[in-house]
């Protein structure tokens, strides 16, 4: 829902009452706050616009700058600076403009905000880099990408950024892919190979969403991990009901794909549950997942046991049906979209 700047205020206002006097929690705040939005005039989307744009010609000169290392070979020869002079001046850098935006944060749109946070994180990383560098961390970024969490997660607390949690939440998912396969042993890590040890990876950041909703300061930024704790956990246990637990290619072709079935069960399961849990609490997002991976998993499965046997005709009549039934669904769907959740009354 789009409200004039007054209308916000005053909703935001009755919210923030509604949940001091304990009648919503700090979960529902936060979900029922992002449904209401500041109607933009024109020129207000057009600057939106410019902003994305400034945004992604930014990560570019980035990329072109700290990424060339021939560039950065010149400019440190030229002002004869070392790999830690390059570091302060890019943590000072921040740390100025972290400030300046901690300020402004009023008078800013969310977007522009979250723009913004996303430049003060590249400076933030820029610098880590060449602290890396200096120091002569390990090669497989794993300290690296342990300590950009750190940063990232308590700079999205202090400043409460979506963004930058996004980039903390990213770079744990690194971190524990390149921290397990360090300690992997053939292939393996604690038994498990990638595609196990990511769904293990997604139930935990989904607990961590769950806490998350339980600590005020931590609401803001809850679905974000629920979301990306939900996609790793349904895409990893595709991988599983496939590949199953094999640790090679090599492996998992020596035997038939009967012989990872159980997964694939596993697999159906938990769609469907997630299918019955998003209908039982009112969750779209679950609800959307488990119908999504359910009819992944029914064709998967085709795929692998019927498509020598079965007339190509029949399944792509089948495929054809599954989708317009889809997209009926979606329609249907669309204008509780743009419905915002009732509240309770003072």
């Amino acid at each position: 829902m789009e409200v004039d700047k007054t209308g916000l205020e005053t909703i935001h206002t009755a919210l923030d009452e509604w949940e001091r006097t304990g009648k919503l929690s700090a979960a529902q705040v936060a979900d029922l706050k992002t449904t209401v939005q500041i109607k933009r005039s024109e020129r207000e989307q057009i600057a939106q616009y410019f902003f994305f744009i400034a945004l992604f010609c930014t990560l570019l000169a980035f990329g072109a700058i700290f990424l060339n290392e021939k560039l950065l070979e010149k400019i440190k020869l030229y002002f004869s600076w070392n790999d830690l002079a390059i570091a302060l001046i890019t943590a000072v850098l921040a740390v100025v403009w972290f400030l300046y935006v901690g300020r402004k944060r009023k008078s800013l749109s969310p977007v522009a905000y979250e723009i913004y946070m996303v430049l003060g994180g590249l400076s933030v990383l820029t610098s880590l880099v060449y602290v890396c560098k200096q120091v002569g961390t390990d090669k497989t970024y794993t300290s690296f990408l342990a300590i950009s969490m750190l940063l990232l997660s308590v700079l999205s607390m202090i400043f409460r950024s979506k963004a930058l949690w996004i980039g903390a939440v990213v770079s744990f998912v690194c971190w524990f892919g390149t921290f397990s396969n360090w300690l992997s042993a053939d292939n393996l890590f604690l038994g498990m190979n990638y595609p196990v040890r990511y769904t293990i990876l997604g139930v935990v950041l989904l607990a961590i969403a769950l806490l998350q909703m339980r600590v005020s300061r931590l609401a803001y930024s809850h679905r974000i991990t629920y979301v990306v704790g939900l996609f790793l956990f349904f895409t990893a246990l595709w991988c599983v009901s496939i590949f199953g637990n094999f640790n090679t290619i090599v492996g998992w072709q020596a035997v038939r794909q009967v012989h990872v079935l159980a997964y694939s069960v596993v697999f159906g399961v938990a769609a469907a549950l997630s299918f019955y849990l998003g209908i039982r609490f009112k969750e779209d997002l679950a609800k959307d997942f488990g119908v999504l991976f359910l009819l992944i998993n029914l064709y998967t499965r085709y795929f692998e046991y019927f498509w020598d046997s079965m007339n190509k005709g029949i399944f792509f009549l089948i495929l054809a049906i599954t989708f317009g039934f889809l997209g009926w669904w979606l329609e249907r769907k669309k204008h509780h979209t743009e419905k915002v959740k009732p509240v309770p009354q003072s």
